[in-house]
């Protein structure tokens, strides 16, 4: 099994994109971790980012890096399918593990995992950076403490016009195939629900309606592609606590609107924001106390430095982060992940968790095709 205890937790990267643009700064930030590999899929890419982002130890193999006893994280790039057969390779190797969302491109595919996970004894995260924004945790607090008493209403929305226009050396147009496990409402929508259940808690039923509205991408080659998967997501939320929800999320929105989050209550309003990524840099936490009004009142919350420490410091967000501000939020997230290595108990964006998320992803999509409300109590069926 992975080391639990004692000396630094060696971590190996899959991926030489956004692994090493913003997972490896984040992992950077802990005192007591090493990223001692990175991994791609050719010998010559892999060499060339070990020395590029200053990593000891390049693989081209995922099954090698897994099975290497030197290693005890496998922090788990790249499409949802590829991803499974690597995160369940490391888990058989009683590897801790970081997987990115989507969590899986199945239900069966996330029982599985969850099911290895807990049968190996190790630890497992998803990489919800929202999850370990600040704000986030501040307005998790607010609502615990009883600020806007009584939660009525949460929507969240998240609009990007991220495939708009395709620009030279894109990365992502496997984004628009289908079989990958990959769509709008499985990436953004997994991010967002991650944040909803850890602010308010369980969702007990939803319905959900998803679109391809950009069915065709022109690339810069001047040839076209056809889109595969949805880019337009809607869906309205039953909390298990009694409150309404929505959640509205595109790739193909004009102007880029961003992030938010509001919540209104007995007493209150909270709504987080923000214009770019959520980030320590872009979000902004404003607070209303219920009152007679005919425009909004919210006052900026300042996030205590508290909420911003990673490994025991504060981290201010940096201009030149290349992860467009996250990596304070996933250094706060593998903090989260080292301590429960360390200590026991669950991480932020455990297992469990993400399992969780992706129930309610499954039951968007049956929603979708059944036109009705979709029950997630245990046993429901979401077929």
């Amino acid at each position: 099994m992975a080391g639990t205890n004692t000396g630094k937790l060696r971590v190996g990267i899959v991926s030489a994109n956004w692994g090493a643009i913003a997972h490896l700064p984040a992992w950077r930030l802990l005192g007591d971790v090493e990223v001692t590999a990175i991994c791609t899929s050719r010998q010559e890419s892999a060499e060339a980012a070990a020395q590029q982002f200053a990593v000891a130890r390049p693989f081209w193999d995922f099954e090698a890096m897994c099975a290497d006893p030197d290693i005890d994280v496998i922090d788990a790039g790249t499409n949802p399918n590829l991803r499974e057969k690597m995160v369940t390779a490391a888990l058989n190797a009683g590897k801790h593990v970081v997987n990115q969302l989507p969590f899986t491109s199945s239900l069966e595919a996330a029982e599985r995992l969850f099911a290895l996970q807990r049968e190996k004894g190790v630890m497992g995260a998803a990489a919800s950076s929202l999850v370990g924004l600040p704000h986030l945790a501040l307005m998790k607090e607010m609502i615990d403490e009883g600020t806007i008493g009584e939660v009525f209403q949460v929507h969240c929305s998240w609009q990007m016009s991220f495939f708009l226009k395709i620009f030279p050396g894109f990365p992502y147009t496997w984004f628009g195939k289908a079989g990958l496990g990959v769509s709008v409402t499985r990436n953004q929508g997994s991010h967002m629900l991650h944040a909803l259940r850890q602010v308010f808690g369980p969702i007990q039923s939803v319905v959900g309606q998803m679109q391809t509205q950009l069915k065709t991408w022109e690339l810069p080659s001047g040839e076209t592609m056809q889109v595969e998967t949805d880019d337009t997501s809607h869906a309205l939320l039953r909390f298990a606590n009694g409150a309404m929800g929505t959640l509205a999320t595109s790739w193909t929105a004009a102007d880029c609107p961003g992030f938010h989050i509001d919540a209104f209550g007995s007493k209150g309003r909270l709504r987080l924001e923000a214009l770019r990524y959520p980030s320590v840099a872009s979000a902004k936490l404003y607070a209303a106390k219920s009152d007679f009004a005919m425009e909004p009142r919210g006052q900026e919350v300042p996030v205590p430095e508290r909420l911003c420490m990673v490994d025991g410091r504060v981290v201010a967000a940096d201009p030149k982060d290349g992860s467009d501000g996250q990596r304070v939020s996933l250094g706060r997230l593998f903090d989260g992940l080292v301590r429960a290595v360390r200590d026991g108990g669950e991480p932020p964006a455990s297992f469990a968790r993400s399992l969780e998320v992706q129930r309610i992803i499954e039951a968007l999509y049956a929603s979708h095709q059944r036109k009705a409300w979709v029950d997630l109590t245990p046993g429901a069926d979401l077929g």
